[in-house]
């Protein structure tokens, strides 16, 4: 109950517009009349309503519970002085991200005194240095499908004519600028722009990717490799104080 009650609201929160009983027991391979009991308990504790009598979507019992639980989750509650640390230190913005799926989870985004904590999806995965870091250490068959449901999700927006055209195309010349764990898109050779991340593991979470955005200083390579290296320490010690 517990599992298929997770994959419905899921399924459902995901979904770009409201959703059958029907579809819903499709996607998840159970009797629609299985799938309606745990719809009807959903509704009634506010996760999801009906917009039509005969379809379902996300309501702000989702919200709730997400706002709620992402403050105290350690790699968000932890990291937030480390994150905002490395934003002042170099000026640049500086981001600790998780990968769901095809989505990039914003733990923190800070720049010029201002961070912003929980952002979940909203952003194409293809152009977000973090998200591609983590894509590089998952089989590639997996890291080209996460690309393409986002695609679908997204579109596949090229802001420079150096942007790579497709899926395909897009890990294999990420693998071409991952060098001794720093990956560095530069924003797709857009001109002086430096995007660059490396992976954070600590046990006991989830893979981390930290990044660095901004004009790209002189000696970048060492600028980036300096202070990532630094800001990762930094986020592994905040971490590693829970355990």
């Amino acid at each position: 109950m517990l599992t298929t009650g997770l994959d419905i609201l899921r399924i459902v929160a995901e979904a770009e517009s409201p959703l059958t009983a029907t579809a819903i027991a499709r996607r998840v391979g159970l009797h629609v009349s299985s799938v309606s009991r745990t719809l009807a308990v959903l509704v009634r504790h506010g996760y999801l309503r009906k917009p039509t009598y005969h379809s379902f979507a996300a309501d702000l019992g989702v919200l709730a519970l997400a706002g709620q639980a992402v403050t105290q989750l350690p790699a968000v509650a932890r990291t937030r002085g480390a994150i905002e640390a490395l934003a002042a230190g170099t000026g640049m913005q500086a981001t600790l991200a998780a990968l769901h799926h095809d989505e990039v989870l914003y733990l923190h985004r800070s720049q010029r005194s201002e961070t912003i904590t929980g952002v979940a999806g909203g952003f194409p995965l293809h152009l977000s240095v973090v998200g591609l870091r983590l894509l590089l250490d998952l089989p590639p068959a997996d890291a080209t499908a996460a690309l393409e449901r986002a695609e679908r999700r997204y579109g596949w927006e090229r802001p420079t004519p150096a942007t790579p055209a497709g899926p395909a195309e897009c890990l294999a010349r990420a693998r071409e600028r991952l060098t001794d764990g720093v990956l560095r898109i530069d924003a797709w050779d857009a001109p002086g722009v430096l995007g660059a991340a490396v992976r954070v593991d600590v046990a006991g979470n989830a893979p981390l990717a930290l990044a660095l955005v901004g004009p790209a200083p002189a000696g970048a390579d060492a600028f980036a490799r300096t202070h990532l290296d630094r800001g990762a320490a930094a986020v592994r010690t905040a971490l590693e104080e829970q355990m």
